[in-house]
């Protein structure tokens, strides 16, 4: 009876450890957000994306294809809209927005002379972008390549300084390249609502 009763509680311990390991990692996976210091995030109204048009190559892996790109980039001016931001067609915009998808990929192709510095290979390299702003006034920014795989990451850049100024981020926020708008939206607002606590 002793050795069923020690069985028992050996059992339980070590499930309870597997739903403390589960817990856990829910909790590391939900949206951040770093703002540069000073940076007065309330005060933006108006928006541009940092580059409007691709400057380099679109090549897409297996497993990727351009739709991913379609819906980030129609979730994010719709997330944008609904909290009050607007888009500028001319002028200056408050911000410059960018986004990037952390993707794994072989050794071999993760060289860094294909990259800006600070940078790494994420599914807007495979879009075809390429951002370079400076991110040296961001606390504890990470280059793209060192986020989980299927990190969604939103930049806010400063136009006139070309330096990161906020960055809401998800940790394999999303698994699927192939999601549907629905899927992407919801990781989108979710990234998105980091603003209001800044």
């Amino acid at each position: 009876m002793k050795k069923f009763q020690t069985l028992r509680f050996l059992y339980l311990a070590i499930l309870g450890l597997v739903f403390t390991g589960c817990v856990t990692s829910a909790v590391s996976s939900r949206p951040n957000a770093a703002a540069a210091a000073g940076a007065k995030i309330a005060t933006i109204k108006t928006y541009a994306w940092y580059q409007d048009q691709p400057v380099a190559p679109i090549a897409y892996d297996k497993d990727y294809n351009a739709t991913l790109n379609q819906h980030l980039r129609r979730a994010i001016e719709a997330e944008l809209q609904e909290k009050g931001f607007t888009k500028a067609t001319t002028g200056n915009p408050d911000v410059l927005i960018a986004y990037d998808v952390s993707v794994s990929v072989p050794l071999e192709k993760d060289n860094p002379a294909n990259f800006a510095d600070g940078f790494g290979y994420s599914y807007s390299y495979m879009s075809g972008y390429r951002y370079n702003y400076g991110h040296a006034t961001l606390p504890g920014y990470r280059a793209v390549d060192l986020y989980k795989s299927g990190t969604l990451l939103i930049d806010m850049i400063q136009p006139a300084t070309n330096e990161l100024i906020w960055r809401g981020w998800s940790e394999g926020a999303i698994s699927n390249f192939k999601a549907n708008y629905t899927a992407v939206q919801k990781q989108v607002e979710q990234v998105l609502n980091e603003l209001a606590r800044r």
